[in-house]
């Protein structure tokens, strides 16, 4: 039988197949076989064979977070032949009686841990008694990596805490993490090390803050209270002090409200405090006749729609001018020159001062302060606002903000992280600027709030008791009610009272901020509770060498 053309043409892609499969599997084998320099031979990449996580410091190399080995006791349960003889032989290491090594084990199925740390002294003679006994299979003496923090409740919720898998969970812990905790490091042997990482705090001046907190907490008992020292020539957070606090190594006792960061997160309406920036902010715009004393006989009254509202005094304050208004803190006078001035500006540039927004120190939380905007504003906000309420603020905004209120009127951003650098070879990846946010004042406006609040320490300010010989300072204080969401009203008694100053006054080099949320006792304003803790700061500060006095008695 003839083979037909469809058949032929078959054979021959088959044949043309077979030999085209032939040619790629010899010259696969020559290149096995005889030139295996050009066949790349596949390695797995090297790896850093453990990480190091980054050291936390202040700004004068005191250590505040730093990762440290430390040893524990295990037993392996499925391998104890006799654990009465085990209990035994580790008790005086662990320091617990054999019937609690036992009772403990129960707890546990297969591995359990008997002691989370032993003193490292113990480890050498434990693991020879554990070897004459037989014991150094049945029970673990086990090397591990922790986190230690000497400062203790010392800033704690600003350092924050790490889990057991060595991850930042709150505080610069959690958001510095990339940076003290890197992935190990890919082509390298050995070790990986995250770079260190050094805050502007100064934990002399924490202490200061803390101690101060702890006498009002002792006498008034508050609900929670704050402090923060900014340096106000670079914007550096040289102290954040939040009550209550807790001891980042007893974490595991500590309660949420302990935890949280009352100087950064909690905002609340600051009261009198904030005629500092409501009172430069009239100045800047220019409109209200400032020039013209104004006449408190302790109330005033202004028209509101077809209502009329009254403001009501401490006192009649009799005629006073912008520095008095400031020194004597006159609500009526405040809100007469508010109502002079323009809403829309007045509102701009009070968010210019951050009093709208929220300022990134690299914490977790960034608290936005709020400020309604004037289209929703009745006809009795515009002066509300200008003596406290009616707007909801921080620690941290009050602080920021003073810094426009120095000679140059710069608004300058604050920082809490100083560098970043590597622990082996000290170089920096990051050192903080000073940074300029916003030209917000002019010189002449700043010159007559501080000379306001330098009035307010002298004879017939509210300020008094934050007088500190030989210092030239100023301040304003601020009790504040608060506003009752349930109820509707600031009638509930709830109040916060703070003290806002700025030392030397004439060119300050720090702003002092202490606040107490809902104080206990009979007497409750700024001016008994928070300046008593501003002087004790500034006399701290004093002693340190940190500020200069005119007077020779040691403190």
């Amino acid at each position: 039988m003839a083979t037909s053309p469809k058949h032929t043409y078959i054979q021959f892609f088959t044949v043309l197949i077979a030999l085209i499969l032939g040619i790629f599997f010899i010259r696969l084998a020559i290149l096995m076989i005889f030139d295996q320099s050009k066949a790349k031979i596949y390695h797995d990449p090297e790896v850093a064979e453990n990480v190091v996580r980054g050291t936390v410091y202040d700004r004068n190399g005191r250590i505040l977070a730093i990762e440290r080995p430390y040893w524990g006791v295990y037993l392996h349960l499925n391998m104890i032949d006799d654990m009465n003889l085990v209990s035994e032989v580790i008790a005086p290491y662990v320091q617990m009686s054999p019937s609690e090594i036992q009772l403990k084990a129960e707890q546990y199925t297969t591995y359990a841990q008997i002691k989370k740390e032993i003193d490292d002294r113990q480890v050498e003679p434990l693991r020879t008694t554990l070897r004459e006994h037989g014991l150094q299979n049945q029970v673990n003496v086990e090397k591990r990596v922790g986190r230690t923090y000497p400062a203790q409740f010392h800033a704690s919720q600003t350092i924050g805490f790490t889990n057991r898998e060595m991850e930042g969970i709150e505080g610069i812990e959690l958001t510095q993490e990339s940076y003290l905790q890197p992935y190990p490091e890919i082509g390298k042997q050995g070790t990986t090390y995250g770079e260190d990482v050094t805050l502007t705090l100064d934990m002399d001046i924490q202490y200061a803050l803390d101690v101060q907190l702890q006498q009002i907490a002792d006498e008034f008992a508050p609900d929670y209270a704050m402090a923060m020292i900014l340096d106000a020539r670079n914007g550096d957070i040289l102290g954040i002090s939040s009550f209550p606090w807790y001891d980042i190594n007893a974490l595991g006792s500590s309660e949420a409200e302990e935890r949280r960061n009352n100087a950064v997160n909690h905002l609340y309406e600051p009261g009198s405090v904030f005629k500092l920036f409501s009172t430069a902010s009239i100045l800047q715009i220019g409109e209200a006749k400032t020039d013209e004393p104004f006449l408190c006989d302790g109330s005033y009254t202004f028209k509101a729609g077809s209502s009329n509202v009254t403001i009501n005094c401490s006192s009649a304050h009799g005629e006073v001018d912008v520095e008095t208004m400031l020194a004597k803190s006159c609500n009526g006078a405040i809100s007469h020159w508010a109502l002079q001035t323009d809403a829309e500006a007045f509102y701009a540039l009070l968010g210019q001062l951050g009093f709208t927004g929220s300022f990134d120190i690299s914490l977790p939380s960034k608290a936005k302060a709020f400020i309604a905007d004037p289209s929703q504003w009745s006809g009795r906000t515009l002066p509300t606002i200008a003596f406290g309420q009616e707007l909801l603020v921080s620690a941290l905004h009050l602080c920021a903000a003073a810094t426009a209120l120095s000679p140059s009127g710069e608004l300058l951003a604050p920082h809490l992280i100083l560098s970043r650098s590597s622990p082996v070879t000290g170089e920096k990846s990051y050192q903080r600027e000073r940074t300029i946010l916003s030209q917000v004042f002019d010189p002449t406006v700043t010159e007559r709030v501080r000379e306001g609040m330098h009035r307010a320490t002298l004879s017939g300010g509210t300020g008094t008791q934050a007088q500190v010989e030989g210092v030239n300072l100023g301040v304003k204080t601020g009790t504040a009610q608060l506003f009752n969401e349930e109820t509707g009203s600031y009638e509930d008694g709830t109040i916060l009272v703070s003290t806002l100053a700025m030392v030397p006054i004439d060119s300050p080099e720090y702003i002092i901020y202490v606040g107490a949320g809902n104080p206990k006792g009979a007497s409750l304003y700024g001016s008994n509770v928070a300046a008593p803790a501003v002087a004790a700061i500034v006399r701290t500060l004093v002693s340190q060498g940190k500020l200069i006095t005119t007077d020779t008695t040691i403190l």
